[in-house]
């Protein structure tokens, strides 16, 4: 690969290949903890995850170990999980409800804003000078988007608004159809898995290719709900190395429909969207994308085959991808959902992402064994040196004219690989800058 500009539009979209040892070698992934995880605004949990004062959940940024806390005054703390004296770990439970941190190793006490609170015999050993204040957790910069926690240890780096760009209005399409705001009623749950990163990122900033190969079994059994019927769809791309691919039902009627949804709701969805946002998400039979680098998303309305009487439900996933190393990756997945929405319709929506997006789901497991196979042939000297990941499909594809009027470069492909190419050139060039 080699460099290229990260707007869009500045970037020939030719024949793309990618080596292999981007995606097994140790060294890369070193260098992209600094050129890419340190310099970018990452995901880390969901407000609803701490919704009380002394709430917090661990997460990673990267590799960095962090506690994403609600203080005793209310404000969203991300902090870096490791005692200011030796660096020992500090919170070890996953979730919990506390207003103090205490350190295993030699009992400093930190309170749940990060501020060092108690040392053991501190006055007698360190002196009546001893500045606590210096001893602080280290805080991330903290923002958030419709209940998304973000965070980000660069202090140079742009607001979250600005990072997240024009992807704002494509986001806005499944976070702002409530007034009462989003929630994550299951809470998250974690797995790891062999296979880089990067390898995930890029099938959900765009892969349509697969869809009847790999996961031919989910056709087969009739519960790939509308995505099996004739559809039109896009690709986008936006500044920063973001993308998402939209597919509706081909041939839809004018109108404002929004599947998935109560019907009942569907005007106050489309009063909340903007006239171009509602014609963007009407009649949506999937819409998954990724906010670079590692925040991706699936939202579709229920698949057929599922248990009769169950309320229809659109399922909303978010998925979280941190490299534990070049060949494994932790992912994190919460269900997002309307706030206000009944019971029975989350739970709905909750059995649709296990069953097709959970991690031991058809659609997971097709995928996270050919991210696991995409790794052994590049293990081997001969297969490393003679084999690159193509990226050629639908080179050259005009922008395109779609059903709605938005942001970003929308070219009018369903199957290609266009959003793949711009989320390698975009990560060749952070990387290079990195340097």
């Amino acid at each position: 690969m080699t460099a290229a500009s990260t707007g869009t539009g500045t970037v020939p979209d030719t024949s793309f290949m990618v080596d292999r040892a981007y995606f097994t070698d140790r060294d890369v992934w070193r260098r992209e903890l600094d050129g890419i995880f340190k310099r970018s605004w990452l995901l880390v949990a969901h407000e609803s995850e701490v919704p009380s004062p002394g709430d917090y959940v661990t997460r990673r940024m990267g590799t960095d170990e962090v506690i994403v806390s609600r203080s005793e005054g209310g404000e969203i703390k991300v902090l870096l999980n490791a005692c200011t004296h030796r660096g020992t770990l500090l919170c070890k439970a996953d979730t919990g409800n506390t207003a103090h941190f205490r350190c295993g190793y030699h009992g400093w006490t930190f309170a749940n804003d990060g501020s060092l609170r108690g040392v053991p015999r501190g006055r007698e050993l360190y002196g009546p000078g001893f500045d606590k204040g210096a001893f602080a957790l280290r805080g991330a910069r903290v923002a958030t988007f419709y209940g998304l926690i973000f965070a980000t240890f660069d202090q140079e780096l742009c607001s979250l608004a600005e990072y997240l760009g024009d992807m704002r209005f494509y986001l806005e399409c499944m976070l702002n159809v409530s007034g009462a705001g989003t929630a994550a009623p299951y809470g998250s749950y974690r797995f790891t898995h062999l296979g880089n990163w990067k390898l995930e990122a890029d099938n959900l900033a765009g892969d349509g290719y697969h869809l009847r190969h790999a996961h031919r079994a989910g056709f087969d059994m009739g519960i790939m709900g509308a995505q099996a019927g004739a559809v039109e769809g896009v690709c986008v791309q936006f500044e920063r190395g973001h993308a998402l691919r939209a597919q509706r039902a081909a041939g839809s009627e004018p109108g404002l429909r929004f599947p998935g949804y109560p019907q009942e709701r569907w005007p106050e969805i489309a009063e909340r969207l903007s006239p171009d946002q509602a014609r963007m998400f009407s009649d949506s039979s999937v819409v998954h994308g990724l906010v670079f680098p590692n925040m991706a998303w699936v939202h579709t309305p229920r698949a057929g085959g599922f248990d009769p009487g169950e309320p229809e439900a659109a399922m909303f996933q978010l998925r979280l991808f941190n490299p534990i190393g070049p060949e494994e990756t932790e992912e994190t997945n919460w269900l997002v959902t309307p706030a206000d929405y009944d019971d029975a319709w989350k739970a709905s929506a909750f059995k649709t992402m296990q069953r097709q997006h959970g991690a031991t789901s058809f659609f997971e497991s097709d995928d996270l064994e050919n991210f696991r196979r995409m790794l052994q042939p590049a293990g081997g000297r001969v297969g490393r040196e003679l084999l690159k990941s193509n990226f050629d499909l639908a080179t050259g594809s005009e922008p395109f004219k779609p059903w709605f009027s938005g942001p970003g470069r929308i070219v009018g492909s369903d199957v290609s690989e266009v959003n793949q190419r711009w989320f390698y050139r975009t990560y060749l060039a952070w990387m290079e800058a990195g340097k």
